[in-house]
């Protein structure tokens, strides 16, 4: 079964209920809190593992490292779920919002990124990591001061 990917615009003072919803028994307790909490900022119909590839790779290749903000929150999520979650921050949208338009990419050359990192061909990988940087480039726009993106892929 594909897993799927969110991104959602989350108050920054709302990101401990973000860990307590990630905390909670109930597994859909983090999916609900940001369904209620935060608004949907970018669509993505794709398979959200591409994201566990695709986030190494953009950081390794293109040093587009988006999984460090809000250290602290993400280990405390981690620890309590299986869902790949990260967080995009003003800071992030300031260092590299133009670095990750999409057309700084090119579909051939992140399958080859894809093949090399996963030690496996995939038919459509690199126009599905194409996919998914356009949704991260979106979704980074909509950072600011007060506001962050809970990206989730799981």
């Amino acid at each position: 079964m594909a897993a799927n990917a969110t991104f959602t615009r989350l108050n920054r003072a709302n990101l401990g209920d973000l860990v307590a919803a990630a905390q909670d028994d109930d597994p859909r307790a983090l999916a609900n809190f940001l369904a209620e909490a935060g608004t949907s900022v970018a669509e993505y119909d794709g398979d959200g593992e591409i994201f566990s590839v695709l986030l190494p790779i953009l950081a390794d290749d293109y040093d587009i490292d988006l999984e460090t903000s809000e250290n602290a929150t993400l280990a405390d999520i981690a620890e309590a779920t299986d869902t790949l979650v990260f967080i995009l921050t003003q800071d992030d949208q300031d260092r590299y919002l133009e670095q990750l338009a999409p057309d700084n990419f090119d579909a051939k050359e992140l399958a080859e990124l894809y093949e090399d990192f996963t030690e496996d061909e995939a038919d459509g990988a690199g126009e599905a990591m194409l996919t998914a940087i356009g949704a991260l480039h979106q979704a980074l726009g909509e950072t600011d001061a007060e506001h962050v993106i809970v990206v989730t892929a799981g």
